[in-house]
């Protein structure tokens, strides 16, 4: 009856946090419910903790306060490319806070944890059907308990009496708590499909009721609403089995992740120290090169390349092979035997990374001078930081076996990225543009950059056309009714768009505080 008792408050929770899920995110991509969802869903990974007994380890802290950053930063950008990231991110950083907490990762590696991650998630999909069964057997449960409780014998007359009496008076006590529960949920459900009908009703009755509840949800009560019952009703359902699927997963518990992963530097190190030598043959003449020519700005470039060719011309390349560098040298060091000539061999390719990662930062540096700033300019200087920092990570892996690589990785991706998400790349990038490249390329402006351009564009810009054609294109993305074309004037005049309060987003309202001290918004 326990584990029984256990399915069905698993149950509730896992309704509830469906109906949560649905109300923050429904129709609704980067709004300010986004940080509520991911406070709710660690609240809900709290409790499931806590029913389970189990502490929480140091570094979930860490996870729990990335997520949190993660979450308010979706509602504070406009950019889609930083939005998938931060999913990307939380997702990631979701699943590594569960399997921290849950299973012994002291000897887990990047391999396991990717590979415990993608197992988690598929194999999961095989309890899909476990809610239905669940609930069946409870349904059991409760009726073979209804069926011995009617065929029990009172033990005394006077038991008997004083039942009958208080039936009579109908004052016999309403049994709390727990078991009242069910009948909460139960009512909820019910309350539903009765609310879909009344809304509309209600609201078609009151325009100020009406107005209330579009604010509210940003969708016309007696239309949009009827139109939208069967996406949020299969959203609900299918977030409420996709739910109480993971968390049975977790429940039951995985036997291989709960194998320790063995020691592999079990190999001969000479395979790995001739392909060092190898490379480092070559990268020593790469390295004298990037110091001679592109540092030191000496020697002569062949016949026909100019210098900004020399600077951008392998500059992806560059990046390309210091990964494989990275990768390289992980690989050695988790299948050779500890050996000293090794070491060395791997410290020298590591240094030559750091030659090759500078020679590539020093590269685009110059050529953003010379051609101003793009968001693939701007992330590709973040993925080198990264890549130097990961890489500083591995020189201490080197010499110190104990290191938690993946751990020390994760954390270096997920805190440079919100420094990088929130100095908002956008920002900068038509800040830069505007006040230092002559002849800048305005398209990229118009076209390419999100809502978090807005307040550079305002601040630095004086061109009224540049930020109505600007505005022009993300007020229409965002809302279809926010603009029209008048044919005296030909010009484009907008209206402000409609701004619900769950999907209310700090860099939209940057745009719409634009576009309106601007003087694009008709009367």
């Amino acid at each position: 009856m326990e584990t029984k008792t256990h399915d069905f408050k698993m149950s509730i929770w896992c309704g509830v946090y469906a109906l949560f899920y649905t109300f923050c995110l429904y129709k609704n991509y980067s709004g300010v419910t986004f940080p509520f969802f991911a406070a709710g869903t660690l609240y809900i990974f709290l409790y499931y903790m806590r029913r389970q007994g189990l502490t929480l380890k140091k570094f979930s802290y860490f996870l729990m306060t990335m997520i949190m950053a993660l979450g308010i930063n979706v509602c504070v950008t406009g950019s889609e490319v930083l939005i998938a990231f931060d999913k990307a991110f939380i997702f990631v950083l979701f699943f590594t806070l569960f399997l921290h907490n849950l299973y012994d990762d002291v000897t887990w590696d990047v391999s396991r944890y990717a590979a415990a991650i993608v197992s988690t998630v598929f194999s999961s999909l095989s309890f899909l059907p476990a809610p239905i069964k669940d609930g069946i057997a409870y349904i059991k449960s409760r009726r073979e308990s209804v069926d011995e409780a009617s065929y029990t014998v009172p033990d005394t007359i006077a038991d008997e009496a004083a039942n009958a009496e208080a039936d009579t008076h109908h004052d016999r006590p309403v049994r709390a708590g727990k078991s009242n529960i069910g009948y909460v949920f139960l009512g909820l459900v019910i309350s539903l499909p009765i609310l879909l009908v009344v809304l509309p009703l209600l609201a078609s009755s009151d325009i100020v009721f009406s107005r209330a509840l579009e604010k509210l949800f940003s969708f016309d009560i007696n239309e949009e609403l009827l139109n939208n019952i069967f996406g949020i009703s299969f959203m609900t359902v299918a977030v409420f089995f996709a739910a109480y699927a993971l968390m049975e997963r977790f429940r039951k518990r995985s036997k291989a992740l709960d194998t320790p992963v063995p020691d592999r530097r079990t190999k001969n190190p000479v395979v790995a120290i001739t392909i060092s030598v190898v490379l480092l043959i070559v990268y020593g003449m790469y390295c004298a090169i990037q110091v001679v020519y592109l540092f030191m700005g000496y020697g002569r470039l062949p016949a026909g390349y100019t210098y900004a060719e020399y600077v951008h011309e392998g500059f992806y390349q560059l990046v390309f092979v210091c990964i494989i560098n990275l990768v390289l040298v992980l690989v050695c060091r988790k299948y050779s035997r500890d050996n000293t000539v090794l070491k060395i061999m791997l410290t020298l390719i590591s240094a030559c990374t750091f030659i090759m990662l500078f020679s590539s930062a020093y590269r685009m540096v110059l050529y953003i001078d010379a051609y101003g700033l793009t968001f693939l300019r701007l992330f590709v200087l973040w993925a080198l930081t990264v890549i130097g920092l990961v890489m500083i990570g591995t020189c201490v892996f080197i010499y110190v076996s104990g290191l938690p690589f993946y751990k020390y990785s994760l954390g270096v991706l997920t805190v440079t990225f919100i420094v990088f998400a929130f100095i908002r790349p956008d920002y900068q990038i038509a800040r830069y543009n505007l006040t230092h490249i002559e002849g800048y390329d305005r398209a990229y402006i118009v076209n390419h950059l999100s809502s978090d351009a807005a307040g550079a564009i305002d601040k630095y810009s004086g061109d009224i056309d540049l930020k109505a054609e600007y505005a022009g294109r993300l007020l229409r993305n965002y809302d279809d009714n926010c603009y029209w074309y008048d044919d005296e004037d030909a010009h484009m005049n907008y209206k402000s768009p409609k701004m619900s309060l769950r999907k209310w987003n700090y860099s939209i309202y940057t745009l719409i505080r634009m576009a309106d001290s601007s003087g694009l918004f008709a009367e």
